[in-house]
């Protein structure tokens, strides 16, 4: 019987397989956790649905404090401050003497009027006058000859109570003697008194005639005086017939042609005064509410800063704009032209360290409530409150700070997205 001394030569050595093994797979493990890492964000995105953004072609802006202006951007034109129209003052035919565009100054005569119908009443007026005047001085002399009248009834009455006092004092006398009756003497004394009370009444006639001629002389010369006037003013009516410029400026232009009969009171031609410029501006109704006197403006004429305040404020809305005047101060620097086109702000508000970012179209596309955030190369969706507004920037009132980056194109191709993924 044969022994077995060892299992040696049944031995197989497997140690070195087996780690070869081993070091294969960890080799293929590691290669496999390579790849899905950096393949990893793409792969998320496709298990995800991420957009992909180039973000060169997104505008973006940094989210910041300072100071925000409420206002709104709006249009319009120059006008005078003073550009008043010339009015027919009669019914006449009417002779241009300036063009629109002549230089005129204050009181020229810049046309004529010619009315027929006034110069004949004027002549039956002063006609009327002369009339007057000549009956005012008929009646003064009818006025001394009844005066004298009275004065010789009044003296004649004196004659007489001289008369009768001689003959009742001699009367007197004589009764005294007896050499007359007492009837006689009686009668004497009736004749007195008749005399006396004669003259009384002269006297009384002669006063209320005085007073009476002069009341008749004052009527006279009263309607004297009246026709003066009516003359005078008829005058004056043909003096307007040249009409002169009311201001210093130039002609605007003809609101009637050369050699037309016009009516009275008929406009005839704008004289611009240049001095004084105004803009006339045109505000959307949705801020009518906030337009108040004294705000301040800032406009842009040709290229030109200017300063200005709001100084009046139509009461009524014609396509859905409101119609608002402006005062410019410090128009002397610029040449300025009537119906110039100007663009203005206007200033309804300002705040202090406020947080604000730049206007763009990314608030028409989130509605004012959520906004994409740059963190690295990713831009997530968040809700954000704001504010007022300017013209470039908006308040941020809650869901950023400081500093923040946004996206503020439109983002209405990816509004749907939590957040997306920029690329270069």
């Amino acid at each position: 019987m044969t022994m077995i001394t060892n299992t040696y030569s049944q031995d197989e050595v497997v140690e070195k397989k087996q780690l070869k093994f081993k070091f294969k797979y960890f080799t293929i493990s590691v290669f496999i956790l390579v790849i899905s890492v950096l393949s990893f964000p793409s792969l998320s995105n496709w298990y995800f649905g991420i957009q992909s953004i180039d973000q060169t072609s997104l505008l973006t802006a940094k989210v910041f404090k300072g100071e925000l202006i409420r206002d709104v951007a709006v249009s319009g034109k120059l006008i005078a401050a003073n550009a008043p129209q010339l009015f027919s003052p009669e019914i006449g035919e009417i002779t241009m003497l300036s063009k629109p565009g002549d230089k005129v100054t204050k009181g020229q005569i810049v046309a004529q009027l010619k009315s027929p119908e006034l110069i004949s009443l004027i002549k039956q007026n002063t006609s009327h006058l002369n009339k007057l005047k000549i009956d005012a001085s008929r009646g003064a002399l009818k006025d001394d000859e009844a005066q004298l009248d009275l004065e010789r009834s009044l003296d004649e009455a004196k004659v007489r109570l001289n008369a009768a006092k001689r003959e009742n004092k001699r009367s007197q006398l004589s009764f005294n003697k007896q050499v007359i009756s007492e009837l006689d003497f009686e009668k004497t004394k009736d004749e007195l008194l008749e005399a006396n009370l004669i003259h009384q009444h002269a006297q009384k006639r002669v006063l209320l005639a005085r007073k009476r001629l002069k009341f008749e002389n004052q009527t006279r010369q009263f309607e004297v005086k009246q026709q003066e006037i009516i003359l005078e003013e008829l005058i004056r009516r043909k003096n307007s017939l040249n009409i002169k410029a009311s201001v210093a400026g130039i002609v605007g232009n003809w609101l009637v042609e050369q050699k037309e009969r016009v009516a009275d009171s008929q406009a005839l031609m704008t004289i611009v005064d240049l001095s004084k410029y105004e803009a006339q501006l045109n505000v959307p109704e949705f801020y009518a509410d906030d337009l108040g006197i004294g705000l301040k403006v800032n406009l842009t004429v040709a290229g030109k800063k200017l300063k200005g305040k709001l100084s009046a404020i139509s009461p009524e809305i014609n396509n859905s704009q409101v119609q608002i005047r402006i005062t410019i101060n410090d128009t002397d620097a610029i040449n300025l032209r009537q119906n110039q086109r100007v663009n203005a702000t206007i200033e309804f508000e300002r705040k202090s360290n406020v947080l604000m970012v730049k206007r763009g179209a990314f608030l028409k596309a989130g509605g004012s409530k959520s906004v994409f955030k740059i963190i690295d190369d990713t831009a997530m969706k968040q809700p954000i409150s704001v504010g007022i507004s300017s013209v470039e920037f908006i308040e941020i009132l809650s869901g950023l700070k400081e500093n923040d980056e946004l996206i503020i194109s439109d983002h209405s191709d990816f509004i749907a997205q939590e957040h997306i993924k920029l690329t270069n």
